[in-house]
């Protein structure tokens, strides 16, 4: 038995109203239908033709409500991953394998608060002066100047320090407390008036006076030395009276 043109396709239009949009649930009732359109363009053609329209139906039926099946929904994106636990996600972090415990900034990058170049959770010397050379521990290196005080005011051969110099040295209590590990030379020097044997002398007890003013502020005794250079190394010209203010002046430098 076979099926005119014309009724095939009106079968085929009839399967795809019905079946256009089905869910699992539908599946079942699409097959049906398109049994049912089929058996009925079967059964218009005459005879046994109702037969192999239902089976005709039903097969393409199948095809068609088989296509209409929803697509799979896609996997839920996995969660960003924060491999060294700093608390910074992996596709944020400039800087991974950040040891456990270690404080960072947002880009995940260890902080180094005192901006020496060594992070703080290796820092043995935080708080170290702008522009300090240190080691690999954060601490200032051997024969490296911590910090200059300048312009000391004594009176006249006299190694009292009066207020502007305790105001001087009070700026230097907070930094040698923060090195509390590194032990440091007080050096003394003067400017060019007087006899140079003089100011030598002179220098090792402004020096003095210094040490025994920092200890008395709290710094450990055991972390100063007081020494002096008299007129060596000054660091602006004796020729003025500025120059001279300046080269009066005390350094703190690892030893």
């Amino acid at each position: 038995m076979k099926f005119s043109v014309r009724l095939f396709m009106l079968f085929v239009a009839a399967a795809l109203t019905a079946c256009s949009s089905v869910d699992e649930r539908e599946y079942e009732a699409c097959i049906v239908g398109s049994s049912a359109v089929g058996g009925a363009v079967g059964a218009a053609a005459g005879g046994a033709g109702a037969v192999g329209g239902v089976a005709v139906g039903a097969g393409v039926g199948a095809v068609i409500c088989d296509k209409a099946e929803p697509a799979p929904v896609a996997a839920a994106a996995a969660a960003p991953v924060d491999s060294d636990g700093d608390g910074v996600t992996d596709d944020k972090d400039r800087c991974p394998n950040t040891p456990a415990g270690a404080e960072v900034d947002m880009n995940g990058c260890a902080l180094d608060s005192d901006g020496d170049g060594v992070a703080d959770y290796k820092d043995q010397c935080a708080n170290t002066p702008e522009g300090v050379k240190v080691d690999a521990t954060g601490c200032p290196i051997k024969d490296e100047v911590v910090l200059t005080v300048d312009r000391l005011s004594f009176d006249f051969d006299s190694a009292a320090l009066d207020a502007q110099s305790r105001a001087a040295l009070d700026a230097a209590v907070a930094v040698i407390k923060s090195h509390s590990s590194v032990k440091m030379d007080v050096v003394g020097y003067t400017d060019t008036s007087g006899p140079e044997e003089y100011n030598l002398g002179l220098s090792k007890r402004r020096a003095q006076a210094a040490v025994d003013y920092l200890v008395s502020q709290g710094v450990d005794a055991d972390q100063l030395r007081a020494t002096g250079r008299g007129e060596a190394d000054p660091v602006a010209s004796n020729d003025t009276r500025d120059g001279r203010e300046r080269n009066r002046r005390v350094e703190l430098v690892v030893r």
